[in-house]
């Protein structure tokens, strides 16, 4: 009995220190990707097949201009739940021009879990595809509530906020921004804005 005992209290040390691997592997490539280290995120990510990780590396991809390569990592999330497999059909549809498409499927995925922050923020990066400024801040905002700690949401709920001329609700999230990704690329244009909208 205490060998048998001994054995589940080991086995589930193993699973929990592998999740806690795993979560410090994608908050290692987060910090990656919020410093502009796209090809480390791609690295970091390789042998990681969590969504989460894939989604990233897919991100990524993008920021690195290969289209290809991205959606290949959007495709894998067809193995994960529902929700996921929706960002995923979203975020190709996007890569491909099929705005439509990218509508449908990323409002299926925020139907599907309105609590994963990555589905309301590829909801917001389909929506400001599509000029809807007002939508895709909404949709941000409601990935940093689900996710405080995704920096970019932040970010482009600010920025749709300030193409919709809304300053105040504007500097809110990019100061969390500035906050959560310190060696963002985007920082010097983002204290740049600051400085002009408190110049006034």
């Amino acid at each position: 009995m205490t060998t048998r005992h001994h054995r589940i209290v080991m086995t589930l040390l193993a699973l929990l220190l592998g999740a806690a691997a795993r979560s410090t592997a994608q908050d290692d490539a987060r910090k990656l990707f919020e410093s502009g280290k796209y090809q480390g995120v791609v690295e970091r990510t390789a042998k990681d097949d969590s969504p989460g990780a894939q989604y990233l590396k897919g991100l990524a991809h993008l920021r690195l201009k290969q289209p290809d390569e991205a959606k290949e990592s959007f495709r894998r999330l067809e193995r994960a739940d529902e929700a996921w497999k929706a960002v995923g059909e979203s975020a190709v549809a996007l890569v491909d021009g099929n705005r439509d498409g990218a509508l449908d499927a990323a409002r299926a995925a925020v139907e599907r879990n309105a609590g994963l922050a990555e589905a309301q923020y590829q909801l917001g990066v389909v929506l400001e595809a599509r000029g809807d400024r007002p939508a895709a801040a909404d949709a941000f905002v409601k990935a940093t509530q689900a996710n405080p700690q995704m920096a970019y949401a932040h970010y482009y709920a600010a920025m749709n906020y300030y193409e919709a001329k809304r300053v105040d609700r504007m500097a809110t999230y990019f100061e969390n921004f500035l906050k959560l990704a310190p060696n963002a690329p985007e920082r010097p244009a983002v204290e740049s804005i600051m400085r002009t909208v408190r110049g006034r």
